[in-house]
């Protein structure tokens, strides 16, 4: 800041400003109203002291007073004048009067000497002007504003205009009347800039999630005018990735640096999944092993756990799951999916285990257990020929109704003559009361009887159409049917339904056509029956009455030649034996069939008459 003269605040400019015209016009005012107040101080006591005396007391000194004698015109007025200037008579005002003087002549002589000094310096130009303040890339053109430019001293040149960030030069000349304080002339080089506009890192804006195509994201502050996009800018797989910015030639990051900056952007996986094939698993000795497939989204690793690996265990190849039964009881498998390179890992699955396994006692095992083993080809591992298990015949047979009557069924053989009637099969017959063997009767038993209804093997009394076109067969048994779908009033309706679901069809090989046509090969044909009587040859394993081609399709059953009796009794009275029906016809008569003869020999009956039923059938 300028320095002030002392008495009149003159202003003195410092030697690193400009002349400023201003400057000294307002010192001169101040001088020139200064000395014209003095002289009007001074004009102002001079004519207040005119025709005034020195009063003492309030009064004229007697020595002030003029003599009274009266002098000639104008001789008073030249003694007052003479009075007044004489220093002597007023030594006090007179003193006063001089020291106005003397301080007007002392100001008029410091105003003298500003003006000569500011008149010395006015010319000569101590700074060289400088930018002032800053300017920031905007896009328009910009000039800047100068510190220490008076443009009535310097002539302003170079590049005074830009647009682009970055440095420019302008020039300063001195005008005609001026110079440098160096006393040069020449133009002065002076630098100016425009910074960089400002601005953030751009960030990733929402979220981008895999969906197997390639994606790239959308940034927050990106402006491609203003920065380079580089690095890796898409995507497929779920991860990480890297791109970088580079500010363009304007522009720089908020931090004040240029270089490129590295920006993380995430592709997050999608919504893991998984589903198994199955929700429950039964496992027995036919099935000990079966698979879970698994399908999932992405890479996981399937895994998969057992609830009780003593019933149950697992393991896991790609993704097929595999359990195999250990022991009876009941487990959970548990599937679970890790999180993979694209998907997280879903809630796992449960699939439910069943394992039963048949224990030694034929009869504690079910029906659906006896047949899992004989479907594995298994049963004579776990059972023995002659084995029994009890059955419920229950509802009413051709005319004769039985009530809840509990009969024991006993095992014929396993795999019974596979090639021909069925492999995987046990066969059994029935009955036995307890361990005595029984044959189911009816109230008309050892009678001829022509209507139906009655059990015996066609009410005409004929065995034309051999054992396929009986009456027995296909009526009476319900072999015309199935057991899911048993022929009403026939013996398959009567029996247990969980039996009926597991009874399997059997090929059975007789003469089909009877009627006294002797031992012709071709009368030997096949039929399909759940329920059945058996064949001569397969009780006795010799053929006496029956077509002898019939023993060529035929074997004797395991329990009959193991030597075991052949009588049965009366189910209603055990100590009454009975002659019990067989499927094959004699081969030499129009009306009789082979039946068991009460004491367990061989013999024929009319096929009108009623006798024991002891059929035979798989399971």
């Amino acid at each position: 800041m300028a320095n002030q003269t002392e008495n009149y605040k003159l202003t003195k400019p410092l030697a690193s400003e400009f002349y400023d015209v201003e400057v000294q016009n307002g010192n001169m005012d101040k001088i020139d109203a200064a000395l014209k107040e003095n002289a009007d101080g001074i004009k102002n006591l001079q004519d207040g002291q005119k025709n005034k005396a020195d009063l003492v007391n309030g009064k004229v000194p007697a020595e002030q007073l003029p003599e009274m004698n009266y002098d000639q015109k104008g001789t008073a007025e030249s003694k007052v004048k003479t009075h007044n200037e004489d220093e002597e008579a007023h030594p006090y005002l007179l003193g006063q009067i001089n020291t106005c003087v003397k301080a007007a002549q002392n100001a008029q002589d410091a105003a003298d000497a500003a003006l000569e000094a500011v008149n010395s310096i006015a010319f000569t130009i101590n700074v060289v002007p400088t930018q002032n303040g800053t300017l920031t890339y905007n896009g328009q053109a910009q000039s800047p504003s100068w510190n220490s430019y008076d443009p009535n001293a310097l002539t302003l040149g170079g590049v005074t205009t830009g647009t682009n960030a970055g440095t420019y030069t302008a020039t300063f000349t001195p005008k005609e009347k001026y110079q440098w304080s160096d006393g040069s002339k020449t133009a002065r080089e002076v630098t100016w800039t425009i910074g960089r506009a400002s601005m953030p890192v751009p960030s990733q804006s929402g979220s981008l999630t895999y969906t197997g195509a390639a994606q790239s994201p959308t940034w927050a502050n990106y402006d491609s005018g203003k920065m380079t996009l580089g690095g890796t800018t898409s995507g497929t797989n779920a991860g990480s990735y890297n791109a970088t910015f580079t500010p363009r030639a304007n522009y720089k990051w908020n931090d004040g640096t240029t270089n490129a900056k590295t920006v993380a952007w995430t592709i997050g996986k999608a919504a893991g999944s998984l589903s198994l094939n199955k929700s429950s698993i039964d496992l027995n000795v036919g099935k000990q092993t079966d698979t879970i497939t698994v399908t999932r989204a992405g890479d996981g690793v399937i895994s998969a756990v057992s609830s009780t690996p003593s019933v149950a265990s697992v393991s896991v190849s790609g993704n097929v799951v595999t359990v195999t039964a250990k022991a009876n009881g009941n487990a959970t498998v548990t599937v679970s999916v890790a999180a993979g390179t694209n998907h997280t890992a879903p809630a796992s699955k449960t699939c439910s285990v069943k394992v039963t396994y048949p224990t030694r006692t034929l009869s504690e095992n079910s029906w659906a257990t006896i047949r899992q083993v004989s479907s594995a080809g298994q049963g004579a591992n776990y059972w023995a020929v002659g084995d029994m298990k009890p059955i419920t015949i229950n509802g009413k047979v051709g005319n004769t109704t039985f009530s809840n009557l509990s009969i024991n069924v006993f095992i014929l053989g396993f795999n019974h003559n596979a090639s021909k009637e069925g492999s995987n099969r046990i066969h059994f017959q029935i009955g036995k009361s307890g361990n005595t063997p029984v044959a189911l009767c009816d109230a008309q038993y050892n009678s001829g009887q022509s209507g139906n209804g009655y059990f015996n093997w066609n009410p005409n009394n004929s065995n034309s159409g051999g054992w396929k076109s009986c009456y027995k067969r296909t009526t009476l048994y319900g072999n015309s049917g199935t057991p899911t779908s048993p022929v009403s009033n026939s013996l398959i309706a009567a029996l247990p339904a969980d039996l009926r679901a597991v009874m399997q069809p059997v090929t059975k090989y007789t003469d089909n056509v009877g009627n006294n046509t002797g031992n012709v090969q071709s009368n030997v044909t096949s039929t399909t029956d759940y329920l059945f009587d058996l064949a001569e040859f397969e009780v006795f394993g010799t053929r006496n009455y029956a077509n002898s081609y019939e023993k060529n399709y035929q074997l004797q059953y395991d329990y009959y030649k193991a030597g075991n009796s052949k009588v049965a009794y009366k189910h209603s009275a055990v100590s009454t034996a009975v002659r019990w029906g067989l499927r094959s016809p004699n081969y030499g008569d129009f009306y009789y069939f082979v039946v068991v003869w009460t004491d367990g020999s061989y013999n024929n009956t009319g096929a009108y008459y009623s006798g024991g039923l002891r059929p035979g059938f798989a399971a």
